[in-house]
């Protein structure tokens, strides 16, 4: 079995979660059917989808002096917490509205101190992983696209998911990816195409022809692509009730059974079926389902 560890520079925030009847509406006042306290950020979420897989998972990020409980939740599920960077910035947080019936969720997100990590700190972090290990990021940390060439000039394999998708990651060195994670919003913001998700994911292949791509499709399933070989894998039917982790748990356990040496088809059974097993349940981080609940061969 291959394995080799991952370094995710990622955000770390307080989740503030709500659960409501329906989301607020401009101007309306909405009373909270219940409230929650979580560890979140899609940094955190994965590097905990990642260690949960068995994948030795280093984070690295920055938090406030208030976000100490973070940084003890990354450790709690056996995260390498080395590279996290308490400063005198906020720690980044997020309200959280949960409907109730169809458990879709609405983010409003303060990005604090995922947004001024110091570019030294950046590179010494980088400069600190072996040549051949694995660089996790998402969009939501400052100077994403100096980690993307930093890191592959030092010699390690990029993954990226573009989330939140803003306008200047159509001019990040994508191209530089090895693997690049999107929905369906996201691959049409980079391609401009505006088909079905089997176009989206063709326009993705030709726009970054040496990436793996994989694109998720919500309650649909995903599609990944290389080149011209296209998989399609459907969702795991499961009555949801909390989708927040569903797209980091997918990424995470998607790269951990890549790194495990399965297949394309292997990894999307196993991304599906973890995905599935986490919107069954409450919460962001504390959802995402062990190894053993996924990589064993009778659940896929």
């Amino acid at each position: 079995m291959e394995i080799t560890q991952v370094l995710n520079f990622g955000s770390l925030n307080i989740d503030h979660v709500y659960t409501v009847d329906h989301f607020v509406a401009p101007g309306e006042t909405l009373s909270s059917a219940g409230y929650l306290v979580n560890a979140g950020g899609k940094g955190l979420n994965q590097s905990v989808a990642l260690s949960r897989a068995g994948v030795k998972t280093l984070h690295a990020g920055m938090i406030g002096r208030e976000g100490s409980f973070l940084k003890e939740t990354l450790e709690s599920f056996n995260v390498d917490t080395r590279h996290v960077i308490t400063g005198d910035v906020p720690t980044g947080h997020a309200i959280i509205q949960v409907e109730k019936n169809s458990a879709q969720n609405s983010i409003l997100l303060y990005p604090g101190a995922n947004m001024a990590i110091p570019l030294d700190a950046m590179e010494r972090i980088l400069r600190s992983m072996p040549s051949g290990s694995w660089l996790l990021l998402q969009n939501e940390i400052n100077d994403v696209p100096f980690l993307i060439r930093e890191g592959k000039k030092l010699g390690l394999k990029i993954a990226f998911n573009p989330a939140p998708c803003s306008a200047a990651v159509g001019s990040y060195p994508l191209h530089l990816c090895d693997l690049i994670f999107v929905n369906e919003i996201e691959a049409a913001q980079l391609t401009s195409e505006q088909g079905g998700h089997n176009r989206l994911a063709a326009a993705m292949a030709t726009r970054f022809p040496g990436c793996e791509i994989v694109v998720t499709l919500g309650k649909e399933g995903a599609v990944w692509r290389r080149g011209s070989e296209e998989i399609f894998e459907p969702a795991v039917p499961v009555k949801a009730v909390d989708t927040t982790s569903a797209g980091d748990t997918f990424t995470g356990f998607f790269l951990a059974a890549k790194l495990r040496g399965m297949t394309p088809l292997e990894s999307m059974k196993c991304a599906a079926l973890a995905s599935s097993i986490t919107v069954s349940r409450h919460g962001a981080a504390i959802s995402i389902p062990a190894a053993e609940e996924v990589f064993d061969a009778e659940n896929y």
